[in-house]
């Protein structure tokens, strides 16, 4: 084959290649829709949480804690959707990987979860406490209860996850009541919760009669 046979036939092989490159279908854009569920914990949803797409605003969670959004991509690429929580609840520290895809009739559109978890738990410590009646409830130093005429009592705090808490019964007002002062710490779960600080006390004997000899007083001699 003559040289300028082969490069003719050359010069007709890149045509058709390029010729066949452009019929070649670009990807296609089109808008999908995501459904975001926003949570502080499992059942519980929140509001008023904001989602960005590609750091824009997209939208903001309902009362029912969803986020219905369009975004626009092409078929089967990922996404990724962060969310910012209200005030008082930490947001999640990776953003939601959603992978757009066409709706059909089983599944009107792609739905995922999200938590937005409390920043401080709630501790509800149910306090009884045997022949400990009227005695401050102290938490550093700081009266934040004190038991009733039965020596029960509730208190309410509010902490981070994983601290702990320490509650002591105040026992300076009745020196007779032994143990003196006792101190109780609790570990603050993951959840809210109700934590029970069970102390029985009893009464030193040479306290008490020297109680019981001061009660009756003087002794008239005839």
């Amino acid at each position: 084959m003559r040289l300028s046979q082969k490069l003719a036939l050359s010069l007709a092989t890149l045509l058709e290649g390029s010729l066949l490159a452009g019929c070649v279908p670009a990807q296609q854009v089109s808008s999908y829709r995501i459904a975001l569920r926003v949570q502080s914990d499992s059942g519980r949803p929140l509001g008023r949480a904001r989602v960005l797409f590609e750091g824009r605003p997209a939208g903001v969670s309902d009362e029912r804690g969803l986020v219905q959004l369009a975004v626009s991509g092409s078929e089967g690429s990922n996404v990724k959707l962060a969310v910012e929580c209200p005030e008082g609840y930490r947001s999640p520290s990776a953003p939601v990987a959603a992978v757009l895809r066409h709706a059909n009739e089983s599944d009107r559109h792609a739905e995922y979860s999200v938590l937005c978890p409390p920043i401080f738990r709630t501790v509800v410590i149910a306090v009884r406490a045997e022949r400990g009646a009227n005695l401050p409830i102290l938490q550093l130093g700081r009266e934040v209860g004190r038991t009733d005429g039965s020596g029960a009592a509730h208190v309410v705090l509010k902490s981070p996850p994983e601290e702990s808490l320490e509650l002591t019964l105040d026992t300076s007002s009745n020196p007779a009541l032994r143990p003196h002062n006792p101190t109780t710490r609790f570990r603050v779960g993951q959840s809210d919760e109700i934590l029970v600080f069970n102390q029985a006390f009893n009464l030193d004997p040479a306290k008490k009669r020297a109680g019981a000899a001061r009660a009756r007083g003087p002794i008239r001699i005839q």
